[in-house]
């Protein structure tokens, strides 16, 4: 079982390191810490990554509806409940994925760090390709 999960983790790394242009990649480490505190890192980097997008995002609205203002209100109460509808389904994948990994243990943890990341990415590209007029 412990192999399978290794294996695993280190195709998940390797499918992150593909994803993310300036992300760790965490194949090269050596020991479960190592690939704990990089997959936590990458985790890190691609939500304040995606944080800036959607905050990019919201003030392209702002700008492209600045002459009308209630159009652009509710494009921006959309954007809000479309993010918190993701974001929902971003975590339960991400559960899903490292479900058979214990509960708790430096491999689910990595698997999630490792989903969550690569799932922010995909959503910082849905977020630059939308149309904002």
């Amino acid at each position: 079982m412990k192999k399978r999960l290794l294996l695993a983790l280190t195709l998940t790394a390797l499918q992150m390191s593909s994803h993310a242009g300036a992300a760790a990649n965490c194949s090269l480490a050596t020991s479960d810490n190592e690939m704990s505190a990089c997959a936590t890192g990458n985790k890190n980097q691609a939500e304040q990554a995606l944080n800036k997008e959607y905050a990019a995002a919201k003030q392209r609205i702002g700008q492209a509806y600045r002459n009308d203002q209630a159009l652009g209100k509710q494009y921006l109460d959309t954007l809000l409940n479309a993010q918190r509808g993701w974001l929902k389904y971003r975590d339960g994948q991400c559960e899903l994925e490292a479900f058979l990994a214990e509960e708790g243990s430096s491999a689910n943890r990595a698997l999630i760090n490792d989903c969550v990341a690569r799932l922010d990415n995909d959503r910082i590209s849905q977020l630059k390709g939308m149309p904002y007029q």
